[in-house]
């Protein structure tokens, strides 16, 4: 089997995209480019960091990274225990067994039963605190929607040959034009950023931080906020959405009057 970095490395030459640029366009340290490139994948750090590194570094360059995804799992996930087999099977109990854990879980339920009863009585017949219980999964979830403080910020880089690309920021238009292979722009609004991409498959998008992806749409049309964490539908009328209402047009004013006399008419 070919090296995977061997050939990223080789595309990436192809393409004539240099090693910073894919560190930059994918916010992946430099040195772990540098493994991947000298096929020392044993040294990154294993398992999903090892595969997400792989995955930027090939959506970078406008390659399926599944391929590549499937081909780090083959030769470097780790093997299945052989006690896995083991564990499969149905494990048989005896009844002894049984009986003799089914007394010890009412045995030690009654302490416990026992031993609130006369932490209850020390209170003093004290309402209880009320102690807020927060889950460990809300926690993540009101942690993962904060918004960016900074606003909207997006990056759109050219990872194929060229693409057009228009973008505006709170309503104002801040950029249209073609970018080519490696170029990249950023964009910043206060409460949303919309983009319009032309040939979207060759262009990979970060926006707050986050690597986004290239679009599976020919032409997309997105709304970016500093709350978004993935890349959003494609909606055909948010640009249109996007620009602001026009200003009523001032009163026309009548030209100054002129000291000169008209020509008389010629006969």
């Amino acid at each position: 089997m070919s090296g995977i970095g061997a050939a990223l490395r080789a595309e990436r030459e192809r393409r004539h995209i240099s090693l910073d640029a894919v560190a930059r366009g994918t916010l992946v340290r430099l040195d772990f480019l540098q493994l991947i490139d000298e096929d020392r994948i044993e040294d990154l750090p294993a398992g999903a960091y090892a595969k997400g590194f792989i995955r930027a570094y090939a959506t970078h360059l406008g390659l399926d990274w599944r391929p590549f995804a499937k081909a780090y799992e083959a030769q470097y996930a780790q093997p299945a225990p052989e006690l896995s087999r083991v564990v499969r099977r149905g494990v048989r109990v005896p009844p002894a067994a049984q009986r003799r854990a089914w007394k010890l879980a009412i045995t030690g339920a009654a302490s416990l039963m026992l031993l609130l009863a006369l932490l209850g009585a020390f209170r003093g017949g004290e309402d209880p605190e009320e102690v807020p219980v927060v889950q460990a999964n809300a926690v993540r979830a009101m942690q993962s929607a904060r918004p960016n403080l900074e606003g909207a910020i997006v990056r759109v880089q050219v990872v194929g040959e060229a693409s057009w690309v228009e973008a505006k920021a709170d309503g104002q238009t801040v950029f249209a034009g073609t970018l080519y292979a490696a170029e990249s722009r950023t964009f910043k609004g206060n409460e949303r950023v919309v983009v319009f991409l032309a040939r979207a498959r060759e262009v990979a998008i970060t926006a707050n931080g986050r690597i986004l992806g290239s679009p599976e749409e020919p032409s997309f049309m997105g709304v970016f906020t500093p709350g978004t964490e993935r890349l959003p539908a494609h909606e055909p009328r948010a640009m249109a959405d996007a620009t602001p209402a026009p200003s009523p047009s001032p009163p026309a004013v009548p030209p100054p009057p002129t000291d000169q006399a008209s020509p008389s008419p010629q006969p």
